[in-house]
């Protein structure tokens, strides 16, 4: 599908097909494309909890449930994925990926020694390192989402209570969930109601961007 035509497209699906699993193969295309995406010194530090409706632990899926505030088409999808970053791994991991890069003449050693810099100290300054993973990481869920769409699949973005989702998932001390990072994937129920013609009314452009500083305009 041409790729404008797939944003115009692209609606958040509230239905799914529960009678249709999603196949492993077309499942795989969409959980590799995050790994398109960039993130810092390609450490790669989040992970994905894959949650397929046919292999629901009965004794856990009502925690993650609640977790993800109980919305029926959650309980529909086919899979859900959830993203999760894990801020303990970033600095060893970026050290030694830029030294690597240094190695193999990607970068400039003095842009090393700079990011290097960085490591040691930190970017808590600005933001929590966490909040810098997260938005990384949502970058891949976004091109997940893009992919699914790709395939013919509906999707949708939903919001969690963090950490009560991390809880039921088990993950480790230090580890964080992407609040708005759960796609719940599947077919899209037959019968359901279409989108209206040409979705919802997007703002426009010139209302979203400015000229050179904030609140500039041409």
């Amino acid at each position: 599908m041409d790729f404008g035509e797939l944003l115009a497209g692209r609606r958040s699906t509230r239905h799914f097909d529960t009678d249709r699993d999603v196949d492993d193969d077309v499942l795989a295309r969409v959980l590799a494309a995050p790994l398109a995406m960039p993130h810092a010194g390609n450490t790669y530090d989040w992970r994905g909890v894959v949650l397929r409706r046919r292999d629901r632990d009965p004794a856990m899926w009502p925690a993650v449930y609640s977790a993800l505030l109980e919305q029926s088409y959650v309980e529909e999808a086919a899979a859900v994925v959830v993203w999760a970053v894990q801020p303990g791994w970033w600095a060893e991991r970026y050290r030694a990926n830029i030294a690597e890069l240094v190695e193999r003449g990607l970068i400039d050693p003095a842009r090393h020694r700079g990011l290097l810099a960085m490591v040691e100290t930190g970017p808590e300054g600005v933001m929590a390192l966490s909040t810098l993973l997260i938005g990384e990481a949502m970058m891949g869920v976004a091109a997940a989402m893009l992919a699914a769409l790709d395939a013919g699949l509906g999707a949708t973005v939903t919001a969690c209570r963090p950490a009560e989702l991390a809880a039921a998932l088990g993950l480790p001390d230090g580890a964080a969930v992407c609040p708005a990072g759960v796609l719940a994937l599947g077919w899209p129920a037959a019968g359901a109601a279409p989108p209206p013609a040409g979705g919802a009314p997007k703002p426009p452009l010139d209302d979203m961007y400015f000229e050179g500083r904030w609140g500039a305009h041409e």
